[in-house]
């Protein structure tokens, strides 16, 4: 499913979830955002999405 926005809801579920994860992912730049909603659109379980949440929270540790 995707959010009228065009946010896939289980990463937008996923970073309203994990607040590193919204800090790495709002601070990349527009173009990167938009590659991480499209890789997030091929994702097709929870656990891969918790793993991919996971990942983007790396970015928001490292700012």
């Amino acid at each position: 499913m995707v959010k009228e926005d065009g946010l896939p809801l289980g990463l937008g579920f996923g970073l309203a979830m994990n607040e590193d994860a919204m800090k790495g992912f709002s601070s990349l730049p527009d173009d990167e955002k938009k590659q991480v909603i499209e890789a997030a659109r091929g994702i097709t379980s929870k656990e891969e999405m918790n793993r991919f949440v996971n990942s983007i929270a790396e970015i928001g540790h490292a700012k």
